[in-house]
């Protein structure tokens, strides 16, 4: 037996690069977002090396394989020019005839700069999303708004030959049958060598007992690429469930491929049984049960290369410790082991496309485009976790706003695109739901931000899926400081993504103010925002409100964002906040203000909201309100029946009347046995006049 690629050189390492094709040259590591290794260009940038093919490399097919290349690129091998590949995110490879010895490898690799006022930033030429554009990235929507560019070969290169074949992709999907499951998995071969052979294609699923299920056929197999479905029954299988909702298991997967006897073993990955729909109301079902999605949205980092697997690892788990269970990759495709680290930990990923604002309706754009949902297919969608496909965030034909920052609003811009990708999705993906655009459909609201008071989030929101809300919070002050001197300016400031306006208007925050109150201003300001605007949606949840993104969890650089983890991954207020309105079950309090004045009857709603399937029978809930000193004030509890899956209004704590000071109503739901399910608090002021 033989296992996966037969060789594999890997080329990654000490290259050179240049900025004209002639030079001079200059040492880099490779792979890396190129800013990062100090080249400050949107390109083109000229790579090159020279590697030894040993003389064992003499049979096969040898493959040319590249992670990932922002954002065009064009390979030459010993000066021959292999091809081209647009688009930052996705692998692609070429086919090389190679003889043992020394070669020249040399990549061209170009971001497109778009001329400010014009195309820069209503209709850019690369489908960049928010590595390209952003209002969390540098320089924002303003003339240096395409500064420190993520170009680059930022994924491994490397060697591979195959004596028989090789997988080139993999699409896994499965449908409940009661207990059971039927599996499908469409594999994309491509068999070495001039003749067709006989083989067996299987697909065997293993778990720590052994090998569980068996899919498998026999075939002819052509020359070159070709697909191949293999399916079957898979007796009451394990499934794989979102973390508050059960285990999120996953079967041992390996390909393997048997011609003439010899077997070959072509990949191994970990796969999840599992169904995933999401009904015209928007409410998510997983393996036929309906799951209140709690979420954030996700830009790990503006520079790919510098996302490593630790660091995805640990954004997931702090994801999870907030008590969500989706989260959704903004506006672009990030590194593959975030996808891992979701797959393992149970938590659900929205896909967009690498679509952000407005682009030009051109032939490149809609080619480049529709090449995208395939590749994005192909990568991420056999996995468990990735449960929703989205073409475009935020497209000019739904954002007349737009027109104050971009001169200009064209409703048809890109519209005809998105429900294109759109259409595309849902044919070469059938398992999962597709949206055209998000903002279209689904809610982006930010009462207290953009508009209107923090309050008016009490209205109903403008989508049954609220998928962006929030308030910015500039960071603590050992990160502050390390990207914004004493001396930064008010440039400064805005470069790195603070909003003079919406600071001072909102939060009562200027950046010239003194740095701790700032600080304290702005992150108690988001704090209030993203606690009552969850608690709000959640305690709608199946009259209106199927589930919320907060937008978001982590800043992607050195920034001040609407992230409540900065750059450093340090908590913000907001983090705590976010954590204690996501917990599955919730004593959630409905509070119409922060401030009172001493005439003023002050009184809250208390509810119970349970996202879990089960019920939770003889519950006690209770409510507690205590002074700045700690001292109780009033207290009282009820036993409740909890029911799965739904929200109900039990008790009132007040009317109050209160003297000046600082109070804090707290909550708590516990078990028949005294086991603590969640807990709550709200924090007020009465004013003296």
């Amino acid at each position: 037996m033989t296992s996966l690629a037969d060789a594999t050189l890997p080329l990654d390492g000490d290259w050179e690069y240049a900025l004209a094709e002639s030079g001079p040259w200059h040492p880099i590591e490779l792979p890396v977002s190129w800013w990062l290794a100090g080249v400050d260009t949107t390109g083109p940038v000229w790579f090159r090396r020279r590697f030894t093919l040993p003389a064992s490399w003499s049979t096969g097919r040898t493959v040319l394989r590249f992670d990932g290349a922002d954002y065009e690129a064009r390979v030459t091998l010993d000066g021959r020019e292999l091809g081209r590949h647009v688009g930052g995110f996705a692998p692609f490879a070429f086919d090389v005839d190679l003889e043992p010895g020394e070669h020249d490898l040399q990549v061209w690799v170009d971001v497109p700069e778009d001329e400010y006022g014009t195309a820069f930033p209503h209709t850019k030429h690369a489908l960049r999303g928010v590595l390209g554009h952003h209002d969390a990235r540098p320089g924002s929507w303003g003339p240096r708004g395409q500064e420190r560019c993520a170009g680059g070969v930022w994924g491994s290169v490397r060697l591979t030959r195959h004596d028989i074949a090789a997988l080139e992709s993999l699409r896994f999907t499965t449908t409940l049958r009661g207990a059971d499951a039927d599996a499908s998995a469409e594999l994309g071969l491509r068999l070495t060598g001039d003749q067709p052979r006989w083989a067996t294609v299987r697909l065997t699923l293993s778990d720590a007992d052994g090998e569980a299920y068996s899919l498998w056929t026999q075939t002819w197999l052509e020359p070159g690429q070709q697909h191949v479905v293999v399916t079957g029954p898979l007796a009451a299988p394990r499934l794989w469930w979102p973390w508050d909702h059960g285990d999120p298991f996953r079967y041992r997967a390996v390909v393997s491929l048997e011609v003439d006897g010899d077997i070959t073993v072509l990949d191994e990955r970990l796969l999840g049984v599992r169904e995933v729909s999401v009904d015209p109301g928007w409410r998510f079902h997983v393996n036929g049960r309906p799951v209140f999605i709690r979420g954030s949205n996700y830009i790990g980092s503006q520079w790919l290369s510098g996302l490593t697997a630790e660091q995805t690892e640990r954004d997931v788990d702090l994801a999870v410790q907030a008590n969500l269970n989706m989260l959704r990759v903004h506006a672009h495709v990030t590194v593959p082991s975030f996808y891992d680290a979701c797959d393992e930990a149970g938590v659900l990923v929205w896909q967009d496309l690498p679509m952000q604002w407005g682009y030009r309706d051109d032939a490149p754009t809609y080619a480049v485009a529709h090449q995208m949902v395939r590749e994005v297919v192909d990568l991420h969608g056999w996995r468990p976790g990735v449960a929703f496909w989205c073409a475009h965030n935020e497209a000019p034909w739904n954002e007349p706003w737009l027109a104050d920052e971009a001169g200009k609003f064209e409703p048809d811009q890109n519209q005809r695109l998105d429900h294109e990708l759109a259409e595309l999705f849902r044919r070469t993906d059938p398992s999962r739901a597709a949206l055209a655009n998000s903002g279209a459909g689904d809610g982006h609201t930010y009462p207290g931000w953009y508009w209107g008071e923090w309050t008016d989030v009490h209205e109903l929101p403008g989508g049954a899926f609220v998928s962006e809300y929030g308030a910015q919070a500039v960071p603590v002050l050992p990160t502050l400081r390390s990207f914004l001197p004493e001396d930064a300016t008010a440039d400064d400031w805005e470069y790195h993504g603070f909003q003079h306006h919406e600071n001072a208007v909102k939060a009562g925050a200027t950046w010239d103010m003194p740095v701790d109150e700032l600080i304290a201003r702005t992150q108690q300001y988001q704090a209030k925002i993203v606690q009552n605007s969850t608690e709000t949606y959640r305690r709608k949840k199946g009259e209106r409100v199927q589930g919320v993104l907060q937008f978001m969890l982590v800043d992607p650089w050195p920034c001040i964002s609407w992230s409540v983890l900065d750059v450093e991954r340090r908590p913000k207020l907001g983090y705590e906040a976010l954590r204690r309105a996501m917990q599955p079950v919730l004593p959630s309090i409905e509070a119409e203000s922060d401030t009172y004045r001493p005439d003023d009857d002050v009184a809250f709603g208390v509810w119970w909201v349970n996202d879990l399937p089960r019920p939770i029978r003889d519950a006690r809930l209770s409510w507690e309100l205590v002074d700045a000193q700690g001292t109780v004030q009033e207290q009282s509890h009820a036993v409740v029946q909890v029911m799965p899956d739904d929200a109900r209004r039990v008790l009132q704590a007040g009317p109050f009347r209160l003297g000046a000071g600082s109070y804090v109503l707290r909550t708590e739901i516990s078990a028949p046995d005294g086991t603590s399910l969640g807990s709550n608090q709200w924090g007020f002021e009465v004013t003296s006049g």
